[in-house]
């Protein structure tokens, strides 16, 4: 079985390469229907296949033109209903958030907002001004546009599994506030809470629903008919929405709809062509494809004389459908911020990327049950956007845009004849330096999400022949240095930056809003796990041998008993918890496949809480009876040994509740 999949890979890879090798065109000939088609018919039939996904869409627009669109697969597989680009609605999950920077850079180009203002001037609480006790720069929209502003993330009740649990954007953002984890400007950790703090921003001083904003100053200017924030979705909206559906053991199962409490930042619906509108709108510098009020006045222009008051009439039309000023939608568009310059970083709203030496601007989008990407070259005047009904993540749309990429933009024969820096190995005897375990900046740090930094390591080691290997998410990748701190894929384009600090690599920046920081020893994955295992081991080998004690004939000593009454009842409670933490990742919802715990409130999570803290308790007393025990000689020399080594062990497993947050 293994050697058939192992085939079927191969097999799809030589055809992928088939279609991207074809004979090369430049973008003129883009303007070839029939090319387009066997192009994208090659790939996206490979992509089905490959990640199991029922339909997917996608379109391709240059010039003001939707010079592409077509459905692949099933809207509906129970009902036969084909993915079609422009009826189908999808979740584009985070590309919901250029609505939201659209809002901000309307806001700021008439004055209401200033991208460098403290953001606590415009909202109606405050954001702490403290970041580990001590005072921290003000937050702007600045960095909220950067995803710079420090904050740590939260997954948790980010979806909702029903509408009754949908809270209105004020409260939310007041009952959701993340910690500040790290200075402003200083790292990109990507914020979905970010996104929605700037949405409730553009309430404030709009005086309206982000909604209600969104589709009278975006929505419908740019003629996005089929789009909405609305949840649950209107009727005349339903019975176009494609179904989302997730894999599982040979059949696909199909999902619910998806409520998001962060609204701005993940819940609009639409199709594909109503979001490549969004792209072109950006192509054309905040001005909308279609015009109807200048055609309107050209028309009318045509048909009287023309006068200098004419002439004022229709700029003011040109003015009015405009949803951004060209220099605005050029300040939108430019790098913002980036951890090294020669990594592409983050425009206020998009993340950089450099394909065969071509500028890209894009985002990503993912729900738990739709994956889109959206993708645009401002320099080409050309855009790309696709959506697949089932949460593929990054894995397909990035490979869609490498062979579309490779297909119609590869290197200039300029491009190819210059001499790229030869990746080399570090400096020998350096390799200490280098070393260790990462975790992401995007990441939890202060509550009990902080569990899946453990779940989610990224490690940092150098081979045999001096070069760096990056091993995360089941992949390594190899690197080599082009430049003091800059680092080069082996096999690949992918260009990576180290940040030291005392000699040693404590940041790895990567494009986008992307940085893996260095995760102290006592923090990694490795270590907790260890000391966990190790402990649970000997105060499980202590029970044993408690139990088989009671019967058997024990000679006169001094009674023990108080010590092991505690041990006793810390290690039942550790037992405790585990199984009310094992069947809280268990119970999954039967819509989406992921712990309901994230989805909604959780009596066995808040009572595996409660018992955490007795935990941290009872380990706390048995440190103080373990000092008496000591002081006054209590128990024989052995009994009071083994007791010193339980205590150690409990007040291990407090540690790592300690580190994690579980209590």
């Amino acid at each position: 079985m293994g050697a058939v999949q192992r085939g079927r890979h191969i097999l799809i890879a030589l055809l992928l390469v088939f279609f991207v090798m074809m004979p090369q065109v430049q973008a003129a000939g883009l303007e070839s229907p029939d090319e387009l088609e066997a192009f994208f018919d090659g790939v996206l039939t490979l992509q089905l296949r490959e990640y199991n996904v029922p339909g997917a869409a996608v379109a391709l627009v240059k010039d003001n033109e939707i010079i592409f669109s077509k459905g692949y697969g099933f809207a509906d597989l129970e009902n036969r209903i084909p993915m079609d680009p422009e009826t189908s609605l999808h979740r584009p999950g985070s590309n919901s958030k250029i609505l939201v920077w659209t809002a901000v850079m309307q806001l700021v180009e008439q004055g209401v907002l200033d991208l460098y203002t403290d953001i606590n001037t415009y909202l109606d609480f405050s954001i702490p001004s403290k970041i580990d006790g001590r005072e921290a720069p003000p937050i702007t929209l600045h960095h909220l546009m950067t995803h710079t502003a420090g904050f740590e993330d939260e997954v948790i009740e980010l979806f909702v599994s029903k509408p009754e649990l949908m809270h209105p954007l004020s409260e939310y953002v007041k009952t959701h506030l993340p910690a500040r984890v790290f200075q402003p400007g200083s790292v990109m950790a990507y914020s979905n809470y970010g996104t929605t703090l700037a949405a409730y921003i553009v309430e404030l001083q709009s005086g309206q629903s982000f909604s209600d904003y969104a589709r009278q100053h975006i929505l419908i200017p740019l003629g996005m008919d089929s789009s909405t924030f609305e949840q649950p979705l209107p009727a005349s909206f339903s019975a176009q929405m494609s179904q989302g559906y997730r894999y599982e053991n040979g059949r696909f199962i199909r999902g619910g709809f998806e409520y998001v409490q962060s609204y701005p930042a993940g819940a609009l619906t639409s199709t594909v062509h109503d979001m490549v509108l969004l792209i072109m709108a950006q192509l054309n510098r905040g001005m909308p494809v279609q015009l109807p009020a200048a055609e309107d006045a050209e028309a009318e222009g045509e048909a009287a004389p023309e006068s200098a008051e004419g002439e004022g009439e229709t700029e003011a039309a040109d003015t009015e459908v405009r949803i951004l000023q060209e220099k605005t939608a050029e300040l939108m568009q430019s790098q913002q911020f980036a951890a090294h310059p020669e990594i592409p970083g983050m425009t206020y709203g998009f993340i950089e990327a450099n394909y065969n030496g071509h500028r890209v601007l894009s985002h990503g989008g993912d729900t738990l049950l739709f994956s889109t990407g959206l993708y645009f070259l401002p320099e080409e005047n050309v855009g790309l956007y696709v959506v697949y009904n089932s949460s593929v993540t990054d894995r397909a749309r990035a490979w869609l845009l490498q062979a579309f990429m490779d297909r119609y933009f590869p290197r200039s024969e300029l491009e190819q004849s210059l001499v790229p820096s030869e990746p080399r190995p570090i400096t020998a005897g350096t390799e200490s330096n280098y070393t260790g375990t990462f975790h992401s900046s995007r990441s939890n740090f202060t509550g009990v999400e902080s569990v899946l930094r453990l779940a989610q390591p990224m490690y940092l080691s150098v081979d045999d022949e001096g070069y760096l290997n990056i091993t995360a998410y089941g992949k390594t990748s190899r690197y080599g240095e082009i430049a003091p701190n800059l680092f080069q894929e082996l096999n690949g384009p992918e260009k990576i930056a180290i940040s030291f600090d005392e000699g040693k690599v404590t940041r790895i920046h990567f494009a986008g809003p992307s940085t893996w920081l260095r995760s102290a020893w006592y923090d990694s994955p490795g270590f907790i796990t260890t000391l966990l295992a190790v402990s649970f081991l000997f105060m499980a080998v202590t029970m044993l041998g408690w139990i088989r004690g009671v019967f058997q004939p024990q000679p006169r000593r001094r009674p023990f008993v108080a010590p092991k009454v505690l041990g006793v009842l810390f290690f039942l409670l550790l037992i405790t918890v585990a199984v009310l933490f094992a069947d809280i990742i268990s119970t999954t919802h039967p819509d989406f496949g992921i712990p309901t715990v994230v989805l909604e409130p959780s009596s066995t999570l808040n009572a595996a809480l409660i018992l955490t803290k007795i935990l941290m308790g009872l380990a706390g007393l048995m440190l103080l009876t373990c000092v008496y025990m000591l002081a006054t000689a209590k128990g024989s020399r052995r009994q009071r040994l083994h007791f010193i080594l339980f205590t150690l062990s409990s007040l291990s497993v407090a540690f790592v509740l300690y580190q994690i947050h579980l209590f």
